[in-house]
């Protein structure tokens, strides 16, 4: 048998006559040498039936009648299955040949006298016209003139399957493009035409299916494929053990679809059913938690996926298995039948819609009726921010029903899904990030809920926002240690008190805004009036600090010696130094407006002595020249004296940084004061703690 090869298109020439003379050349021509050769090479008789067409005259030729060559679509036919035998190159290129008025023998026939084409069928003139697959009819050839124009010889009449360009079978264009057409090739070996299936049909419908078409079975309307039923689907291939092309499996079986009837017996072709009268007055739920997908306290709303399964008995759907091959139960479309109205209580979702995703419920015959439903809902909670960051959360999932039912929780099971909460099983733990619970399932007042409650876990805040805030606290203690007299003091201060503003800011932060503040926060501001109190007692011992003198007598007995002693400081009087008159034996010796002042008479007397007195105008003037000489010595050694007691203090801070031992009232009183005042602070921090929660409640 020739192979089979594709032709190329090539522009041809108008078709010719032959007349016997150019035969009579044609046939004494050197490229016929080897005609015996492929008319014996084993193809197809149809071969060797051109060879002699070329070769032979025709019998009732005659040398004054024209002599009719094989017509050109012979040629191409013939040329696509021996164009690879080695002898094919001795015959003339097809172009030769006419298109018409030309020796053509009639299409073949397979056994059972089917007509069919052989080679690629360009010599096919059947009257095959219609797309297999689409099942549309071929479209006219002169609709395209290019087809007529240019393959003149290809038998194209009106819209016939033809093959003109050289491809593997006949063909034709549809509204829906090119398309094989169903012919039986004369020579080709193919898979035979199973036929239907019983209740069903196969797609493509054809008369022959070639090595490597696939066929696809379905079954009728109210039919299915049956359990043990071959594959949907067969591939037209060639088995190992005949090697003949056949179906890889076996044709597909189709059975009664129970539930097909079903649901059109009771629903959609039922005039008793109508899906918009209420099929009961109560109902059953069971649901559970599947996760937390977001949780925000600041807002106070939760976005939670659950599921649930709400329950009803419906008698209008019951039936008796024994009428529908066994079934107990079966699926449909929930928008088919009746549901319950169902409205989402404390909804927090502006494009909330109203209603569930699209589902199936599950029908029993008993008239049961199992609505599944799986969504996420967000809706508000109820914070109490009070122990934060040990603070709860309170967030119910409802669904109310709107009409003349009443919900309560389901005593049984689900079969399928082992998480539902019931009336018996009400409790699963929940978790999400630092928030942890339980969700409880509940039905009451025509309400359906699922109320998860929440506690936060108060490690992470503890370690981030609360520790920071004690730290500042601590911190303030410091203000109290710091020098009196340094500058620094305050501006320390005023740096813990802005960052305990900072940490009020960030804690309150994290919760919504409400009536209710935390405990924490409350102590914080406390703490800052505080720090802010004791601040200002902080200006008032720097300026008790700076003042000169004397203190009250009170002052110095109840604040530098009793209240030392209380603050552990002991009797602080102790380190003034006692100031008593001293005799003065030569300074302030002079006169006052001409008269002895007392250090003058003191003069005198130690002038004098005991043994005599002088006399009085002698003591006069000698009293007048020492009294002047005398006051002029007192300033220049009171001037002396200073300037050396300035020196001693400067180089006594500068060597040892004490002062001396006589200590200003004053500085002690201050020092006094600032112990007390840390005293008072670390007592009011710690008072502030109870009192703070006992003001709160």
């Amino acid at each position: 048998m020739c192979k089979d090869i594709e032709y190329q298109k090539v522009t041809l020439p108008n078709p010719l006559n032959y007349t016997h003379t150019t035969v009579e050349k044609i046939l004494n021509s050197a490229i016929f040498s080897d005609l015996s050769t492929l008319a014996n090479s084993g193809c197809h008789p149809r071969v060797r039936d051109f060879v002699c067409a070329v070769t032979v005259p025709r019998c009732e030729s005659r040398s004054n009648v024209t002599q009719q060559l094989p017509c050109r679509s012979w040629c191409e036919e013939v040329q696509y299955s021996c164009s690879k035998e080695a002898s094919w190159s001795a015959i003339p290129s097809c172009r030769i040949f006419s298109g018409d008025n030309c020796n053509n023998i009639m299409p073949s026939r397979t056994t059972e006298g089917e007509l069919c084409f052989d080679g690629n069928g360009a010599n096919y003139r059947g009257d095959a016209a219609r797309g297999p697959l689409t099942g549309l009819a071929c479209q006219p050839w002169n609709d395209d003139h290019y087809y007529m124009e240019v393959y003149p010889w290809a038998n194209l009449v009106g819209n016939k399957c033809r093959n003109p360009d050289g491809k593997s079978r006949p063909w034709c264009y549809t509204s829906q493009g090119m398309e094989f057409c169903d012919i039986f090739p004369c020579n080709l070996r193919g898979c035979k035409d199973p036929g239907n299936p019983r209740f069903g049909t196969r797609n493509p419908k054809l008369k022959f299916y070639w090595p490597g078409d696939r066929i696809t079975y379905s079954c009728d309307v109210g039919f299915k494929f049956a359990e043990n039923s071959p594959p949907s689907k067969s591939r037209c291939g060639v088995k190992n053990v005949t090697e003949e092309p056949d179906w890889e499996t076996d044709k597909a079986q189709c059975q009664r679809d129970y539930i097909w009837h079903l649901k059109h017996d009771l629903i959609l072709n039922s005039r008793i059913y109508n899906k918009e009268v209420s099929a009961t007055s109560s109902l059953e739920a069971r649901a559970y938690v599947v996760k937390i997908i977001n949780l925000d306290e600041k807002e106070e709303q939760i976005v939670t996926s659950f599921k649930a399964e709400y329950i009803w008995i419906d008698e209008r759907l019951s039936w008796d298995p024994a009428d529908y091959g066994g079934l107990h139960h079966f699926h449909i479309r929930d928008d088919l039948v009746w549901k319950p109205t169902l409205a989402l209580q404390g909804n927090a979702d502006t494009r909330y819609s109203g209603g569930f995703p699209a589902t199936e419920v599950d029908i029993a015959n008993t008239g049961e009726v199992v609505w599944p439903v799986e969504s996420l809902a967000r809706t508000t909670c109820d914070l109490d921010p009070f122990l934060f960051p040990q603070d709860n959360m309170t967030c119910p999932v409802c669904w109310k029903a709107v009409g003349e039912y009443t919900i309560e929780c389901s005593d049984h099971e689900s079969h399928e899904d082992e998480n539902f909460l019931t009336c018996h099983n009400d409790k699963e733990a929940v978790e999400d990030g630092e928030w942890s619970g339980i969700a409880i399932l509940s039905a009451t007042d025509n309400t359906a809920c699922l109320t998860i409650k929440l506690k936060r876990d108060p490690t992470y805040h503890f370690s981030t926002t609360i520790s920071p805030c004690f730290i500042l606290i601590i911190l303030m203690v410091i203000t109290f240690i710091m020098p009196i007299d340094k500058g620094d003091r305050i501006g320390f201060g005023v740096t813990v008190l802005l960052a305990m503003v900072v940490s009020l800011v960030v804690i309150t932060g994290f919760l919504p805004v409400s009536s209710t503040l935390p405990f924490i926060a409350l102590l914080i501001i406390v703490c800052m009036a505080l720090m802010a109190l004791f601040m200002l007692t902080t200006v008032f011992i720097i300026i008790i600090h700076d003042k000169k003198g004397p203190v009250p007598k009170w002052a110095r007995t109840l604040f530098l010696k009793h209240l030392a002693r209380a603050l552990m400081m002991g009797d602080l009087t102790k380190k003034l130094k006692n100031e008593t008159q001293t005799d003065y034996t030569y300074s302030n010796v002079g006169m006052v407006n001409g008269k002895h002042t007392k250090d003058s008479l003191m003069f005198e007397k130690d002038f004098v002595g005991a043994e005599g007195k002088l006399p009085r105008k002698v003591k006069d003037e000698v009293g007048d020249i020492i009294g002047v000489k005398l006051d002029e010595l007192n300033n220049v050694v009171k001037m002396k004296l200073e300037e050396i007691k300035r020196s001693i203090d400067v180089l006594a801070k500068a060597t040892s940084g004490h002062d001396d031992e006589e200590v200003a009232e004053y500085v002690l009183l201050a020092h006094v004061l600032d112990r007390m005042s840390l005293v008072l602070y670390i007592f009011a921090i710690a008072v502030a703690v109870p009192c703070t929660q006992f003001i709160s409640h």
